[in-house]
This record gives structure tokens, sequence and C-alpha cells, in this order.
């Protein structure tokens, strides 16, 4: 039975200025990673660590960070979690490892991480040294290839990502588009320049939401481009919107830099599967699940324009085929990635990290 004094930390900088808008149904309620759940759970005693309020000077900060705390939160999350860290017992991390925690003098430390470290951009500072790696208590593992990797430094587990199903409910839109379109969302590690080239040689218009400097010069006349470089990036395009263009767009593409360890794009792909819109994706990265092997999409060739423009030229001539695995994509989601089971994991491997402390 757990101890019910046993004292929590959650950290999650970047959801503090959010509770509102997902409370209220304009931003997606799987970003909150299980907090929520946990905060409102009846064995465990958790408390949201604030970090809102900014304690050093940003520019110094933003030199250490990019020099020294590449891997990390950030050296003010990192100065103010040292501070706190004697309130805890454990802290439950969503922002990934702390570098510090190896100076704790109480907490012990529950992290998220998506991959494996880049062997070629390991910081001085860094909280994926061996050292603090043997100190977490536990690590969630977003990934198995992830998991494999770290549970040679500590108790790893595995827990696959989740969607909003009530935001991306998969109804149909509301209103006509017209032409048809295909749509690609994201910043991270994509690869849109080969994207644009192969939708040179596709008769349907193509809208990117993306930051200007990924933007290629110049755009096609079907190339629609909408700027997210603020920040945040829904200031560009709002959710209720997006989740529009989900509905009416002919499938949901994520051209992707082909690293093999990469987990860019997962987001992206459960809410086009939620929206039950075909997935096309570059093939890369370490994801457990695959579109084409099940059935919801299709995989394109890394910077290959013309497999971009096969796969929606095909799509564009089989709009069975597209309603098909629209509707696969939808049916796994419902199945493996609701939140519900997502927070339940994310407790029930908490609560076995304090049993065998």
């Amino acid at each position: 039975m757990l101890n019910k004094i046993t004292k929590i930390g959650l950290l999650h900088p970047y959801l503090e200025t959010r509770f509102l808008q997902i409370e209220t149904g304009l931003y997606p309620k799987n970003h909150f990673w299980g907090i929520d759940h946990l905060l409102n759970c009846s064995v465990l005693d958790c408390e949201l660590i604030n970090t809102s309020k900014q304690s050093i000077n940003p520019l110094v900060e933003k030199l250490f960070n990019k020099i020294l705390f590449k891997n990390s939160s950030s050296l003010d999350t990192e100065l103010k979690i040292l501070r706190a860290e004697r309130n805890f017992d454990f802290i439950y991390s969503v922002s990934g490892p702390l570098a510090f925690s190896k100076f704790y003098k109480r907490a012990k430390v529950i992290p998220w991480v998506f991959r494996t470290p880049d062997a070629n951009n390991r910081p001085l500072i860094d909280s994926y040294n061996i050292n603090c790696l043997k100190n977490y208590s536990g690590i969630f593992c977003l990934t198995p290839k992830a998991e494999e990797h770290y549970s040679q430094f500590s108790s790893s587990k595995f827990i696959p990502w989740c969607v909003d199903l009530d935001l991306f409910d998969g109804k149909p839109p509301k209103t006509a588009s017209g032409k048809p379109f295909f749509l690609a969302n994201g910043k991270t590690y994509r690869d849109y320049k080969t994207l644009v080239d192969g939708a040179k040689e596709v008769d349907a218009e193509l809208r990117i939401i993306g930051p200007n400097q990924q933007k290629p010069d110049p755009l096609p006349p079907n190339v629609k481009w909408i700027d997210t470089s603020s920040d945040p990036p829904d200031q560009a395009l709002d959710y209720p919107t997006l989740c529009e263009w989900y509905a009416q767009c002919k499938a949901v593409c994520i051209p992707l830099s082909g690293d093999a360890d990469d987990t860019c794009g997962y987001t992206n792909m459960l809410e086009a599967m939620a929206m039950r819109k075909p997935v096309l994706m570059t093939r890369s990265g370490s994801l457990h699940i695959n579109p084409e092997t099940d059935g919801f999409g299709l995989q394109i060739k890394p910077r290959n324009s013309l497999d971009w423009a096969h796969a929606m030229n095909d799509l564009l001539k089989n709009n069975e085929k597209a309603l098909e695995m629209g509707n696969r994509g939808h049916a796994i989601v419902e199945q493996d990635y609701r939140i519900e089971r997502f927070n339940q994991d994310v407790l029930q491997f908490i609560k076995k990290i304090i049993h065998k402390s």
C-alpha cells in the first residue's frame, strides 16, 4: 500500500501557461502528460512545481543554455528545481532529465526521454551522462528503442503517446473546402523542401503550417504557407481551425529529415489518425507504429520528391482507399492511444517506483 505522505513534485514548465486553454478545449489535453490525473489522484500527494517566474537574466540564460544546457529544460529551471527538491520525495519531470539531479539532497527523479542521446551533441553539463542516468529512480520512454537503451541505467518503461479524442473527434468538416488539399503541420526536423518539390506534380493544394526559416523559396502556386515562427505557434492558427483543416484535407503529410532515432511527427500522426485522415510520412524515426504496415497511410522514401508526388496522386485517384486508411487510423487510436490509458500507465509506473524505493 502506498504511503500517503510520499510527496511528488510535478515538473512541466511548458504547461504552466496552458491550463486554462486546455480546460476550455482550446489546446490538446494530452499535453498534460498525466499531470492532471496525478494532481487528482487520491493515492498520491502531488504538487505542480511553478517555474514560470524568470529568476536570472534571460540573455545570460540563453547563452548558458546554448553552451552548457542543450539537453536540459534550461538553466533557470535547473536552479529552481535544485532549490525546491528538498520539499519532495520524487520529481516527475515531463521536461526530461535534470542535469543537477546528482546534487539533490532528497528528491529522486523520474524523467521522460524521447530518444537515445546524440553522441555528437553532448554539452559539458549533460543530464544524459551515466552518473545522472544511474541516479534516476525510473525513466519513462516514448519508444521501445529508448527503453532498450535506458534500461541498462535505471528501471525504464516504454509508454506509447496519446491523443485528445475530444478535440480531434474525427467528425466531418463543418464546411466544404472546394478543391482538395493536403495538409502538413509541424516545425521540428521537417523536410519541407522535398515535400514542396513533390507537390509541383500534384493537381491539388498543399497547405503547410510551419516556421518561415524552413520555407522553400520560391513556392509553387499550389502551395500555401502559414507561418508559425511566433511563440506559441498556435497564435498563427488556433486548434479549432486546425481541426477543421484536418477534417477537410485529403491526407496529412509528415516530411521528416530521416533521423533514425527521432520521434518527430508522432503527435502530428496521432492527430491525423484521430481525424480519420491517411498519413503520408517519411520512412524514418524509431516509432513502434508504422503507417504502411498498420494500414493507415503510406511511407515515403527520405528526400524523394517523386515518392511524395506518387503518394499524393495515388490518394487523389483512390478515394475509397483514402477513406479506408482514415477509418483504420481512427480505430487504432480509439483502441490504443486514449488519454485514459496513458494516464493509468503513468500512474502505475510511478507507483511501482515508489514501492521499490
